[in-house]
């Protein structure tokens, strides 16, 4: 398996309760790429068509289930998630879409701003605003320790975690279109019966390695002016009453995190992998700001950190989970919504690759979608 993240931690500790012998390459420390930065949101909210909700809804009810195998994980917070907006035709649409997800089953409705201030103490919310969303059954993960427990729990069950170089793949051996091998950074040859690749946005570059004509297409994320990077800005310490559940204003969306801080992201925080080091600064202490108008708790808080993550996204905005067209035994997994999905996922991915069961809720999201896409030809 290659990729440590929330989504590859899952997968191996499901392959591994298996009994399936898995071995787990991760190029830097688990969880420390796209899922230490994830806003961490568990949420089947604004997501459609329906069966993509469905999905989404499924992997939020597996995080509880999970949880609640585990004895109470500490990284899973189900708190709640309060939402709204600061015109008339923004909360015509959130009213909507409230009543959509109301309609599908799921836990949405509009309260008035004095029971929104009742469940959320530290809101600010401004006068004009009436009544708001409320998702009681949204949250968030802890993704790190969430991580690290999951990882530790695929090892005691068997499973092989390589990390740095000897983790980091540099190719893969095919016989006759079939990937029999990984190679690593360390020169080490890892025979495989399958090679799983979770490892978000490098999936295109390693499904490449297969010898595939298929592309797995993502979000432009590594070129100036790329839209799939996003500023994740830590600030605290927050004082009582600091923010204690999901808030999602128009302007800035924040949630709890460890150590007394905040995680906050903004829709309109214009930064790639490119944006100089001053104006990353300038838009962490706007983000801040743009919290303390929103929750108390903050007003002697500073900016703890931040950076730049490239977050893996399909560029049809669909999940990418199944077998890899043109690279026998090769199977990738890659989506936006990787927190959410993860738990859900990684039961339908293990029964799949244990006993060749297809899964139905995977039907619209298999690689055979882009056989029919080719890169452009290059132009001298």
């Amino acid at each position: 398996m290659i990729g440590a993240g929330v989504l590859g931690v899952c997968v191996a500790a499901r392959l591994a309760e298996a009994g399936i012998g898995v071995t787990l390459l991760e190029q830097d420390r688990p969880g420390h790429a796209a899922t230490r930065s994830s806003f961490a949101w568990l949420n089947a909210n604004d997501k459609t068509p329906r069966a993509y909700h469905d999905l989404n809804h499924a992997g939020m009810r597996a995080w509880a289930a999970l949880s609640e195998g585990l004895g109470g994980a500490p990284w899973y917070r189900p708190t709640g998630n309060i939402e709204w907006a600061e015109d008339a035709p923004g909360r015509a649409r959130l009213a909507a879409r409230v009543h959509r997800l109301a309609g599908w089953g799921y836990p949405a409705r509009l309260i008035g701003a004095a029971e929104a201030a009742g469940l959320e103490p530290s809101l600010r919310l401004p006068a004009s605003v009436a009544e708001v969303a409320w998702f009681p059954r949204e949250g968030y993960l802890l993704t790190e320790p969430l991580v690290s427990q999951l990882a530790g729990l695929a090892v005691r069950r068997g499973a092989t975690l390589l990390t740095g170089e000897p983790g980091r793949v540099t190719g893969l051996e095919a016989v006759g279109g079939a990937v029999r091998a990984v190679r690593t950074a360390a020169g080490q040859v890892i025979p495989a019966d399958v090679v799983v690749c979770c490892a978000g946005r490098w999936v295109p570059d390693l499904a490449a390695l297969a010898g595939t004509a298929v592309p797995v297409p993502l979000v432009p994320w590594a070129e100036p002016g790329a839209p799939a990077p996003g500023l994740v800005v830590r600030a605290g310490p927050a004082t009582t009453p600091g923010p204690a559940r999901m808030v999602h204003a128009p302007r800035v969306f924040l949630r709890p995190h460890a150590g007394g801080l905040v995680h906050l992201e903004a829709p309109d925080a214009a930064v790639d992998l490119h944006t100089p080091e001053a104006d990353l600064r300038r838009w962490a202490g706007e983000l801040l700001g743009r919290a303390r108008r929103v929750v108390r708790g903050l007003d002697g808080a500073s900016v703890a950190g931040y950076r730049v993550c490239a977050r893996p996204m399909p560029a049809d905005g669909r999940s990418v989970v199944g077998w890899l067209p043109g690279a026998d035994r090769m199977y990738v997994a890659v989506t936006h919504s990787g927190v959410t999905l993860a738990a859900h996922l990684a039961g339908l991915i293990a029964a799949e690759l244990a006993d060749g069961t297809e899964a139905a809720e995977l039907a619209p999201y298999r690689p055979a979608r882009f056989a029919a896409v080719r890169p452009a030809p290059d132009v001298p």
